[in-house]
């Protein structure tokens, strides 16, 4: 399946870290994305955007000043060695 989705779409990206935050109804979900890479060429450091679900509108998210930081503190990625 192929979900449209619109507003600030991150490039495509592996080895980011996500979590699912739901809303306290579960009427709605938050999906936060971190970091990440392209590959071999290109690391996103410090980036995060967030998915609303069922809207499926992106957002880019300033994170030095972003006032709710569950999405950031609730994420526990680990990096495995190759």
């Amino acid at each position: 399946m192929k979900q449209n989705v619109i507003g600030d779409i991150p490039s495509g990206r592996t080895r980011s870290c996500s979590v699912l935050v739901p809303a306290p109804d579960f009427s709605s979900y938050q999906l936060y994305m971190f970091s990440g890479s392209t590959g071999w060429d290109a690391v996103y450091g410090l980036s995060m955007f967030v998915l609303s679900i069922p809207a499926f509108v992106w957002k880019k998210i300033d994170l030095v000043n972003y006032p709710n930081k569950w999405g950031i503190v609730d994420m526990a990625c680990t990096l495995t060695p190759p």
